[in-house]
């Protein structure tokens, strides 16, 4: 299959049957981005689908290019990730772009989460409270560097 069959091919199973707006306005240049990105990109390497979009989503959170994470949150759920699995790559993002831009995603992930009828919020995945934080801190830390860190 060469990649313009794969790209038509890969941007059905992410996206649907839609035709993206760019299309009916600048044509080539759709062409030029779908060919490369689901004609090549999506087949270079060893990543799955998955594995794809969860970057995809981490890097468009990332750049706050909020209409695009919408679509690929969409895909996300098309490819088989979890609901979970999308909110922890965002919140993952928090410490390293900020609470504000990892809220601005969180927002387009809802909304994609409301229109498909996903329930919200999301199952917990704490897996600390106050009251054992630092003891499961500690912990993790000792498995990380060893006993020496019980004595810092």
């Amino acid at each position: 299959m060469n990649r313009i069959d794969r790209s038509i091919e890969k941007y059905k199973q992410l996206f649907g049957d839609g035709v993206p707006a760019t299309h009916v306005t600048d044509p080539d240049f759709q062409d030029i981005l779908s060919h490369f990105i689901f004609g090549e990109v999506f087949y270079q390497g060893e990543l799955d689908d998955k594995e794809r979009e969860l970057i995809t989503l981490v890097v468009l959170a990332t750049n706050q290019t909020l209409p695009h994470l919408t679509a690929h949150v969409s895909a996300a759920l098309s490819v088989g990730l979890t609901p979970v699995e999308i909110k922890e790559a965002v919140y993952q993002c928090a410490p390293y772009i900020g609470f504000p831009k990892t809220l601005n995603a969180i927002d387009k992930v809802n909304e994609v989460f409301k229109a498909k009828e996903i329930v919200l919020p999301i199952e917990s995945q704490k897996t600390v409270n106050e009251q054992n934080r630092s003891q499961k801190g500690l912990a993790t830390q000792v498995e990380i560097f060893g006993d020496v860190i019980k004595k810092m």
